[in-house]
């Protein structure tokens, strides 16, 4: 009964976008794909992704073959970057991707943390071991997920669709000097990517678009304890929002990237609807092991990948345009010559830039703790959610609701904990809230990295009891960490030091949010469900409860990235010492070549940042095609 039905959800999962003829030609490869993704061991194979309508065709270029323009990473601006240069008949476009094709079961909303498990298309990073903040993970490591698949990071995100406040783009502006980063000038590109299908109080129509790539929806189940969040908030003054709209301080069902009740990524936003245009390829499995740079005229002229063991160089007429996130964007910089000189030197790789790529490493972080008990048998928690006795199941499979339909963040509200009233127009803290178990969830915490004496701990509270979790989250950390290549092996995964917490600022203004969460669960929308917080293992019984001490000691413990990673390319003035790009995105002193990606940020967005990533590649590639005398 089981395979059954875990083999129909993987078949309708296919059926209802973009299916084979025949679903049944896949039964026996989906029966084990999918028993594999619940237990954390997926495997896909290219002879059963090639058969799916949609997906660009995978080619494996002739060496020294030549392209206009060379895309390196299908997430979430590659794949809107090819896409959108692909519009201009004449310019031929090469995508490369080191990962497989999306799979229609990583599709399912509520996917997100056992795909996570999945060494085929996780890149698997890590932070190096601290002593200061995620004590409560396995040596002391922060796991870092990114997207190795087409789609990147938006075929492992919590869906989330965020564009962050205006002032946050204003920043970029005034440190730029360049006010087409202004937040009046980006709206145009926040609004062009979106086919926005979301409902719910105080949508402000003007500051939205129903006919973009990108499909943007809210889901239609929702726990009890979800309604009781928004009217706790309503208790304590704060207002329903649009947060993607005219203000962001308040709270609202969350705006999800979904259609039809499945994952929508950039893969299916852009690329799917580019299958057609002849000046558009893709090399898939491709791992870009540096970008070709000529020492003497300082130009980048074509990139260098593995793919099937063998080395293959492409040649670019134009611009290379380096896409690959905050990992590895500035990981192929480092390899190809561009980055700290000293550094550079001691692994034996010839400098032809000193840049400071891998600095401003930035990063959101939640405190993971905040676990509350209740008495409403509807929550339920994630762990059960794939049994196959669970009602869930039929639920999706009958009628697409229900449980797994449900992206991981319910509800989110945007608050100013340094703020009486909660209230301005620019917040520092968003509290995620989910009807779930949170770290006490074994997949979950499995999948967070937390040691096994936590895990272990948790196990021994024998915890049966309903739970909703909040993680409330520093929008604006002034910390900053550092990347920094391991070896001048390509296949060698960077060093990555967080360095979180570091600003004391930071852990004030995270401890303001702790207690703004358990405020608001206190509210009698909460307390009618007999909301009380749980105990959760903490090593920190040497501080008084509540006192600072206390929460600063949790903090460090259960340091949980939201995989928000950027500034690594940091954007600035062409004089900026720190910056290496341009406002254009071109990388200082090297022509042809350009970073666009969330490595560009010089601040961090007060947001999840996959929208914003989108819109920084709707807008270069506006700015590419003027460069080049292309028509808008």
């Amino acid at each position: 009964m089981a395979k059954f039905i875990l083999l129909s959800l993987a078949c309708l999962a296919i059926s209802t976008s973009y299916c084979l003829d025949s679903c049944s030609e896949t039964e026996e490869s989906l029966r084990k794909n999918l028993k594999d993704l619940i237990e954390g061991k997926l495997i896909f194979s290219d002879d059963q992704i090639s058969h799916y309508k949609g997906a660009l065709s995978d080619i494996t270029p002739e060496n020294e073959s030549e392209y206009d323009f060379i895309v390196i990473g299908a997430g979430s601006a590659g794949a809107t970057i090819a896409s959108r240069l692909s519009e201009v008949e004449k310019a031929t476009v090469l995508l490369i991707e080191a990962g497989i094709e999306e799979y229609p079961i990583m599709d399912i909303p509520a996917m997100p943390i056992p795909l996570q498990f999945s060494d085929q298309i996780n890149w698997q990073y890590e932070t190096e071991s601290s002593d200061r903040y995620c004590l409560g993970m396995t040596d002391h490591k922060c796991k870092w997920p990114r997207g190795k698949v087409m789609g990147g990071s938006s075929v492992l995100n919590f869906m989330t669709a965020t564009r962050g406040n205006r002032k946050d783009y204003d920043r970029w502006a005034n440190s730029t000097a360049d006010q087409s980063w202004s937040y009046k000038e980006m709206l145009q590109y926040l609004k062009k990517l979106e086919h926005f299908d979301a409902e719910g109080a105080g949508i402000d129509e003007s500051f939205h678009n129903r006919n973009g790539p990108l499909h943007i929806s809210t889901s239609l189940y929702y726990s009890n304890l979800a309604e009781a969040f928004i009217d706790g908030h309503k208790e304590l003054g704060i207002p329903l929002t649009d947060y993607n709209g005219r203000e962001q301080v308040g709270v609202a069902y969350s705006q999800i990237n979904l259609k039809n009740r499945e994952r929508w990524s950039v893969n299916r936003g852009y690329l799917y609807p580019a299958k057609g245009r002849k000046n558009l390829f893709l090399t898939r499995n491709s791992h870009v092991s540096k970008i070709l740079i000529d020492d003497d005229t300082k130009s980048a002229y074509g990139v260098q990948f593995t793919k099937n063991n063998k080395i293959v160089e492409v040649r670019s007429k134009k611009e290379v345009i380096l896409s690959a996130g905050a990992i590895g964007s500035p990981q192929i910089l480092m390899l190809s010559g561009i980055g700290p000189a000293k550094h550079l030197h001691d692994l034996d790789i010839h400098v032809i830039k000193d840049s400071p790529v891998g600095e401003n490493l930035m990063d959101h972080i939640a405190y993971g703790g905040l676990v509350f008990k209740v008495n409403d048998s509807e929550t339920y928690t994630r762990s059960d959610i794939f049994d196959s006795e669970n009602p869930v199941i039929r639920d999706y499979l009958n009628e697409r609701k229900g449980p797994l339909t449900l992206a991981p963040a319910e509800v989110l509200s945007y608050l100013s904990v340094d703020s009486e009233s909660l209230l301005s127009d620019y917040p520092d803290i968003e509290l995620i809230f989910g009807s779930s178990s949170g770290i006490l969830d074994a997949r979950f915490s499995k999948a967070l990295g937390i040691s096994d004496k936590y895990q272990s701990q948790f196990l021994a509270h024998e915890f049966n009891q309903s739970t909703y979790m909040m993680w409330p989250i520093i929008l604006r950390p002034k910390s900053r960490g550092q990347l920094l290549l391991r070896s001048k092996n390509p296949n060698d995964k960077p060093k990555l030091y967080a360095n979180y917490l570091d600003d004391p600022k930071d852990v004030r203004v995270l401890i303001k949010g702790i207690r703004a969460a358990i405020q608001i669960s206190k509210t009698k929308a909460f307390q009618k469900y007999g909301s009380e917080l749980f105990d959760i293992p903490l090593p920190c019984n040497d501080f008084d409860f509540d006192s600072d001490a206390y929460w600063e000691c949790a903090l460090r413990t259960y340091s949980i990235t939201i995989y928000h990673y950027t500034g690594t390319c940091k954007m600035g003035k062409r004089n900026d010492p720190t910056a290496v790009v341009d406002s254009d995105l071109r990388v200082i002193g090297i022509k042809g070549l350009r970073v666009a990606d969330g490595s560009i940020m010089p601040e961090i967005v007060s947001a999840h940042t996959h929208i914003p990533i989108v819109a920084i590649g709707e807008k270069i590639s506006d700015q590419i095609k003027k460069d080049w005398n292309f028509s808008l």
